[in-house]
Formats: C-alpha cells, structure tokens, sequence
C-alpha cells in the first residue's frame, strides 16, 4: 500500500468471511451428497472466486470433483478421468478432513471417475 501503510483485517472482518466458507460448504455438500454435481460446481465456485486464502486450492480441488463427477454422469468418461487427476492433486494433502468437509470420502468418490 501507498507510503508503507498495512492493511488491518478486523476479527469481524474474518468472522464474515468464516461465516460465508461455512454457508458455502454447507450447500455444497448438501448438493454434492444429493448427486448434484453441476450445482455444488456453482455453489462452491461463487464463493472460490473471491477467496484468497492460502486453501484456494482445497476448494479448487473440490469444485473440480464435482465437475469430474458431472462429467461422469453424463458419460464424458475423458473428461471425468482428465479432471478428476487434477482435483485429487488439490485436495489430498487435506485428506483425511479439512474444515467440514470429508476429503477421505470425497476421494472416495473421485475414485470411480
């Protein structure tokens, strides 16, 4: 910033942001567990976009397995496979949990595709 000046996050600041994460993979897993896949793609990528955390890649990672698993269920077994390899390199090293989410049974998932 302009003449050393550091930007201070406030604890409300951080609580909003932690309440938004939560709300966010609350719904995703609700969709991603209902087999909805393409939804829990938008839902969980309408808060990644903004996200700046040092995890951007776990969200990434899971963003990416429920478009494998949407490639999957509409028999695009290419681009499943092709996506699923890049979503087990994102979140695996948050195996085997990470926030409220199950990664272990994610990968599980990602298994198939």
């Amino acid at each position: 910033m302009p003449g050393g000046a550091r930007r201070l996050e406030s604890r409300t600041m951080s609580t909003v942001e932690d309440s938004a994460r939560l709300a966010a993979l609350s719904a995703f897993q609700a969709a991603f567990d209902e087999g909805k896949y393409f939804e829990a793609h938008e839902i969980l990528e309408a808060f990644w976009v903004g996200h700046r955390g040092d995890d951007r890649d776990f969200y990434r990672g899971l963003i990416q397995a429920a478009v494998a698993l949407h490639h999957l269920g509409t028999g695009n077994t290419v681009g499943a496979a092709s996506v699923a390899a890049r979503a087990r390199r994102n979140i695996e090293p948050y195996a085997p949990r990470y926030v409220s989410v199950d990664v272990d049974a994610i990968l599980a998932r990602l298994a198939a595709a």
